[in-house]
């Protein structure tokens, strides 16, 4: 699910709640404890279900309650003699408020990147080019992350001495709105088409397991193929693996769509 979706929508999900149960003539207090329990409780069954990370989740249980905090004050019973809060607590949560906004965006950035409209705006020639905006940092590193070289160089020796020489096609152009097809032409030492590879594509977010696997039918004359898109915006992992007998080639690429 969409990181603005997710805060955002949860923080208007708040407000709601918390105009619903205030109807329903329920005290200011226990109306900001429903308006924030229920979009938490209902975030932490999704994050258990599709884990987005504990930087998303800490961002996520601290949006709901704030909003929520900030109704409580604006609407206490014990408000001033005109019936208005203090300036220093609208300030205080304020303030709050203003920094789940920009923990959010900075959250949403690392991990997707600019949307491609502001890319535009913000990132002069990116036009019509593959622009990756996410930060880098926020990739998770297993314990083997510093083979990834060796890794690369063993695909590149095991497709030597096979004699094979992979051509891909379409990979680079898949966009999350749009299907395209993805072609895969595997070529023997002679030149001619290898048929019968087993080749797969699988798509995942960077640092985490893959979400999603495409498996490209044989076309002939070692031409293998598959109709895709990207399951969102943002920065993506492209793993193409392929099966020799007993030997497994895997070559990795960042995508990045629209």
């Amino acid at each position: 699910m969409n990181l603005l979706i997710t805060v955002f929508g949860g923080m208007l999900l708040t407000v709601v709640l918390y105009g619903a149960a205030r109807r329903l003539r329920m005290s200011n207090f226990w109306a900001a404890v429903v308006a924030s329990a229920l979009p938490s409780a209902a975030y932490l069954v999704h994050a258990t279900m599709v884990w987005p990370g504990l930087d998303v989740v800490t961002l996520h249980v601290i949006a709901y309650p704030t909003v929520a905090v900030l109704l409580f004050q604006l609407y206490h019973s014990k408000a001033g003699a005109h019936g208005q809060t203090h300036w220093v607590p609208k300030l205080m949560i304020g303030f709050f408020v203003f920094l789940t906004i920009i923990f959010g965006a900075f959250v949403y950035i690392a991990g997707q990147g600019l949307p491609p409209a502001l890319a535009r705006i913000l990132l002069p020639g990116a036009e019509g080019k593959n622009i990756h905006t996410g930060f880098a940092g926020v990739v998770a590193h297993r314990e083997d992350a510093a083979k990834v070289l060796g890794h690369r160089r063993g695909m590149e020796a095991k497709l030597l001495r096979l004699g094979w020489r992979l051509e891909v096609a379409g990979l680079d152009d898949l966009r999350p709105l749009r299907a395209g097809v993805v072609r895969v032409r595997v070529l023997g030492a002679d030149g001619r088409g290898v048929v019968g590879v087993p080749v797969q594509i699988l798509l995942g977010r960077p640092g985490q397991p893959p979400s999603e696997t495409l498996n490209l039918d044989d076309v002939g004359d070692g031409e293998y193929r598959t109709e895709a898109r990207l399951p969102d915006s943002g920065a993506w992992l492209a793993n193409l693996r392929l099966r020799a007998g007993e030997d497994n080639i895997e070559l990795e690429r960042i995508l990045g769509g629209e």
